[in-house]
């Protein structure tokens, strides 16, 4: 039976059907329906699915929720792709407020109405001019005009967006360098919802703009011409940028350095500022787009943090680590989607490292 809504719905779903989702998915899952059930004074819920689920409940001592093989009544389906799951308890609150829409038939007002966005259209970006950024705006921008029709749209600005435009297959996506109109980018961008992957933030933040179809779980663009690497290299590449927001503290970037140096011949991916801040006793490589492409494709591992360099290794698949110095929860929600890609707290490198 349905329990009585608290927030204004005539009633609340307590039957769930999850789709079959990976095991960290589960996890969230089930704690999300425990908060869910004591947010909005529910006795209990009932969900089937994944027999984890049943598991994390016995484990985790869920009395809010109950396992079931498959539900007597009509239940929520809980698809394979959440919209904007993330761990922490910003992300429960997020959870439960989806679960809470669940049961709730898809009308006329629900139906994504038709985009407003013109064909031919430019966004200029000034403030949004680094390499992270440049991947989200192509990528998100790309699958937003193939799920809505639109022919054509262009961005100008920084050189790196017309770097991304040519390395990645962009069929409606180009750049140009000098438009006599444009729409602030900038301004959209700042719509975009810190709870979502990265990949994911630019296209919900143009449909919010602009309407029409919104795509959850956005895949990485495919290299627009992928090169053919010579031979896997004994390197281990790491970007610990000194001008990252969250940078390593200098002695904890030189402990992890002598740590993967015995994996391989260790360069770092970074200039001047970085060598100032890790050392003069490196080895330095500063390149391109295309040829840090070229780079990342043959190299052992990537070692890095929150930055531009390790959207690109996952972009492209390498297999890596990401170090989060800040908040992880953040961090690991930006890569989470990369699946080359392992996100570790700083303090665990320090309680693994010798």
């Amino acid at each position: 039976m349905n329990g009585p809504s608290i927030n204004g719905r005539e009633e609340l779903p307590t039957h769930f059907a999850a789709a079959d989702l990976p095991i960290r998915d589960c996890v969230e899952l089930t704690a999300g329906l425990a908060s869910y059930a004591r947010r909005h004074g529910l006795t209990q819920v009932e969900v089937s699915g994944p027999p984890a689920i049943g598991e994390l409940i016995e484990e985790f001592g869920f009395d809010e929720v109950r396992f079931v093989d498959a539900n007597g009544k009509p239940a929520a389906d809980i698809p394979a792709f959440p919209r904007t799951w993330r761990c922490g308890q910003r992300g429960l609150r997020c959870l439960s407020e989806q679960l809470a829409d669940a049961a709730r038939l898809p009308s006329e007002a629900d139906k994504a109405p038709p985009t407003t966005l013109p064909g031919g259209s430019v966004m200029r970006f000034a403030r949004h001019n680094r390499l992270g950024d440049a991947l989200g705006i192509v990528t998100g921008l790309e699958h937003y005009c193939r799920d809505n029709a639109i022919a054509s749209v262009a961005v100008t600005g920084s050189p790196i967006l017309a770097e991304v435009v040519e390395a990645f297959a962009c069929g409606r996506v180009s750049y140009v360098p000098s438009p006599s109109e444009a729409i602030s980018g900038d301004a959209i961008f700042a719509r975009s919802s810190w709870s979502l992957p990265w990949l994911d933030r630019f296209n919900h933040a143009v449909t919010d703009t602009f309407g029409g179809r919104v795509r959850h779980r956005v895949p990485p663009l495919p290299l627009r011409e992928a090169p053919t690497p010579s031979g896997q290299e004994d390197v281990v590449y790491c970007q610990l940028d000194a001008r990252s927001s969250t940078p390593l503290p200098r002695q904890s970037a030189r402990r992890l350095l002598n740590q993967v140096a015995a994996h391989g011949e260790v360069q770092i991916l970074g200039g001047p500022d970085t060598q100032d801040y890790l050392g003069d006793d490196l080895t330095y490589v500063r390149a391109d787009l295309p040829e840090m492409v070229t780079r990342l494709l043959s190299c052992r591992l990537f070692v890095g943090c929150d930055s531009g360099l390790g959207h690109l290794a996952g972009y492209l698949g390498v297999p890596g680590l990401i170090v989060s110095t800040d908040d992880f929860e953040t961090t690991w929600a930006f890569f989470r989607g990369y699946a080359s890609l392992s996100v570790i707290p700083l303090a665990a490198t320090e309680l693994l490292l010798p």
